[in-house]
């Protein structure tokens, strides 16, 4: 459903992708059947160039604004959302296209270009993402994970503690059951 907006809004774009699913990403190139081979794929030059085409056309025209105004970048995040730009790293079960670190790093990196402050808005998704995906139940990330593909939504979590600021690492604070 999700490789079908993108390949729909990709065209739209004037860019079109190769293959239907993350698996064709993944699959290694002729050159790599030797070696290892830094050569993008096919599709992940088409991620790339998406990506690239979105930075200069969407976000570096915008980014001055939003830097003066500290609006939050909502209408550039739902357009990235459209074009299949955000959420990638969501597995293809719970609807997302399961792209690997390297393929949302690819994305991450060109719409970086445009403004890193807009692109750290739209990858923060991964931040309250990632506990989900990593050790959510099934139910939870048919809910949560769900639901961030099927419309554009932004998720956080939160972490409070003095001292701690956004080092998770550095908590000191625990549960211990009494009783």
């Amino acid at each position: 459903m999700l490789m079908n907006k993108l390949l729909r809004a990709s065209l739209r774009s004037g860019v079109r992708l190769q293959g239907t699913s993350a698996a064709a990403a993944k699959a290694p190139s002729p050159a790599a059947a030797g070696g290892y081979s830094f050569e993008l794929s096919e599709q992940q030059k088409e991620f790339q160039l998406l990506a690239r085409k979105f930075a200069r056309e969407e976000i570096v025209p915008a980014a001055a604004a939003y830097d003066k105004t500290g609006e939050y970048p909502f209408p550039i995040i739902k357009k990235g959302w459209e074009l299949g730009l955000v959420n990638g790293h969501i597995p293809e079960e719970y609807g997302g296209m399961g792209l690997s670190i390297f393929d949302t790093c690819l994305i991450t990196e060109e719409l970086a270009f445009g403004c890193t402050g807009i692109q750290t808005a739209i990858e923060a998704n991964s931040l309250g993402q990632m506990p989900v995906i990593i050790a959510g139940t099934d139910a939870q990330k048919k809910k949560y994970l769900a639901r961030m593909v099927e419309e554009p939504l932004m998720c956080a979590y939160c972490v409070t503690e003095p001292g701690a600021g956004s080092d998770v690492a550095g908590i000191k604070t625990k549960a211990v059951k009494m009783g």
